[in-house]
């Protein structure tokens, strides 16, 4: 029927597939709490850029861009509290974190 090589692949590719629906599942538990919010251990948050215009401000987290008081995508609530020239605070249920601005340069 099928050689010792095709069954190693066809299980591979079958435990792959169901891998990826387990974690989809999880995503969209039917039986997760209405209120239920992600804590930030399990999120992991990544500022990319600080973009300044006079009076404006914006931080790009995670790659989407933010102003003060607004939400994270996917964060369980996470909101941009303060953006500084080099860090924004965000914060979440009365406690904040810092995130910083890598500032290396890049040599070519």
């Amino acid at each position: 029927m099928f050689s010792v090589a095709m069954r190693s692949l066809l299980f591979a590719l079958l435990a792959g597939l169901s891998m990826t629906t387990l974690g989809s599942e999880l995503q969209n538990d039917p039986t997760r709490p209405l209120d239920y919010r992600v804590s930030r251990a399990t999120v992991e948050l990544s500022l990319n850029a600080i973009l300044r215009g006079g009076e404006r401000r914006l931080a790009v987290i995670n790659g989407q861009r933010l102003r003060e008081g607004e939400t994270i995508a996917n964060s369980g609530g996470i909101r941009v509290v303060r953006i500084n020239d080099d860090a924004v605070v965000v914060g979440q249920s009365g406690r904040q974190w810092r995130l910083k601005l890598n500032n290396e340069s890049v040599r070519r």
